[in-house]
């Protein structure tokens, strides 16, 4: 723990510290590339098992706003933006809220926190809920500021926003391009606050950048992935990855 806190220091990265994370980057980068979504939920957990929360929140902000540029000329052009005008600003007046958790709340506490909200999310996903087409103005404004306030805290505003477009009866295309533009926007608010609050270093960004090949093997790996497993089947393997990934986490962090 101590060498990867001094790698961000020093600008040099143990190569053991060095192959888990790309091991990490790439097993997310390829869970959300075939899901649709996930990364997040898949990288902190796993990140934060060899490096402090305060250290793997950043660098998982800085991996996915490399991943979702690159998706962001496709998404862009099928995205629900009478939501995302909405849910947008609503996250970023609560992002400074999440980083300033992240710099108060204990490590530990927040390895729970993350794997407890993984759980839930997996859980409300699974259940098949469903919500409304049209959601009350008040409410889409509370699911965009959850979800601010996560990403800046955990990396991590994926789950009020997956259960708002994918349990509503929207098209598939648009559920995706939607999340997709959302997390892009999140991921650039989390590392402007992250850089003017300090907590997010240019070292950090700078091996989030030599880990970019991960994101690329994985698009393509979770890409040919999907084409080959049905809709019904691919949702159950990425719950299932999910679930696993919060189990192992919360079971390392009380154990350990």
């Amino acid at each position: 723990m101590h060498q990867f806190i001094d790698y961000i220091t020093a600008d040099s990265l143990p190569l053991t510290y060095y192959i888990a994370a790309f091991a990490a980057v790439l097993f997310a980068t390829t869970m959300k590339s075939f899901a649709g979504f996930g990364f997040g939920l898949a990288v902190v957990p796993l990140l934060s098992l060899i490096m402090p929360p305060a250290v793997a929140v950043p660098m998982s902000l800085a991996l996915d706003l490399i991943g979702s540029s690159q998706l962001a000329p496709y998404a862009s052009k099928h995205a629900d933006w009478h939501s995302l005008r909405r849910l947008v600003p609503a996250a970023f007046i609560a992002i400074p809220i999440g980083v300033y958790a992240l710099t108060t709340v204990h490590p530990e506490t927040l390895r729970v926190g993350i794997s407890t909200v993984l759980l839930i999310t997996v859980a409300l996903m699974a259940s098949g809920a469903k919500l409304p087409l049209h959601l009350p103005l008040p409410a889409v404004l509370g699911v965009g500021g959850v979800a601010g306030a996560l990403s800046g805290a955990v990396a991590m505003p994926g789950p009020p926003v997956m259960i708002y477009f994918l349990a509503r009866p929207t098209a598939a295309v648009m559920n995706r391009a939607s999340l997709l533009m959302f997390f892009l926007f999140t991921d650039i608010g989390s590392i402007v606050t992250g850089l003017i609050s300090g907590i997010v270093h240019i070292s950090t960004i700078i091996v989030a950048i030599t880990l970019a090949p991960a994101l690329y093997i994985g698009n393509k790996l979770g890409h040919h992935l999907f084409g080959l497993a049905s809709d019904h089947h691919y949702r159950r393997i990425a719950l299932g990855l999910l679930t696993i990934i919060a189990l192992s986490t919360l079971i390392q962090t009380i154990i350990f």
